[in-house]
């Protein structure tokens, strides 16, 4: 097992790392680790992108709206003038129990409109095999046209950006840049990736696994919903 950290990770953010990875950190421990994590990354983005006449759209899935997304969207809001905003209800299974076959259909979306993207940020708690990732980007593609999209998480796979370029031709891959804190090179039979972020992100948070998670309505979406209606 081997981890490698990427230029952005200093000490502190291994640290933040490290509490992901142990088992033993409670789920509020780790929600907040998760928003500081958000909040690293969301100014590791602002340092790569041009603030004036800037559309940022900012795409997660539930599980990270109001944690990992939460703390990017703190940091982007404070600089840039607009910041659209959408979030996937993605039901994850492997047809025949199949791993390399995992698929990830939409059950629903909370998106916001925007006319032009400048940059498109494809938020994750982690990058493993993809399919997510994957799914969310097809399905925003098909309405908007991004000049840059930003694949970002904490944790990725070593073979998830291979496995993400080879799923879109040229004119969209290469659009794509790759920003994380680490990327591990190990995974479990179950597709767990090692040390990644401790086990499955929904049971870490606090959800009752995947089907409770599609329940939950993000605060983030409730409030944000709220606005553009008033």
């Amino acid at each position: 097992m081997t981890r490698t950290y990427s230029e952005f990770a200093n000490e502190s953010i291994k640290v933040l790392l490290d509490t992901l990875a142990d088992k033993n950190s409670a789920p509020e421990l780790y929600r907040t680790t998760m928003m500081k994590l958000g909040m690293a990354l969301g100014d590791v983005i602002l340092a790569q992108i041009s603030h004036e006449q800037c559309n940022v759209y900012l795409a997660c899935t539930v599980e990270d709206a109001d944690f990992l997304a939460k703390g990017m969207l703190s940091r982007l809001e404070q600089q840039l003038p607009k910041v659209a905003f959408v979030c996937f209800w993605n039901q994850r299974f492997s047809p025949f129990d199949v791993e390399d076959l995992t698929v990830a259909p939409i059950l629903r979306k909370y998106q916001e409109p925007s006319s032009s993207v400048n940059y498109l940020i494809i938020l994750k708690s982690i990058i493993s095999g993809a399919c997510v990732v994957k799914t969310n980007l097809v399905n925003l593609i098909q309405n908007i046209e991004p000049e840059n999209i930003f694949i970002v998480a904490p944790v990725m796979y070593q073979e998830a950006q291979e496995k993400l370029r080879n799923a879109f031709e040229k004119s969209i891959y290469d659009k794509f840049q790759f920003f994380y804190f680490a990327k591990d090179d190990q995974r479990t039979a179950k597709g767990e990736v090692i040390p990644g972020i401790g086990g499955s992100v929904y049971d870490r948070l606090g959800f009752q696994g995947q089907d409770d998670k599609n329940r939950y309505t993000p605060e983030i979406v409730k409030s944000r919903r709220h606005l553009i209606s008033v």
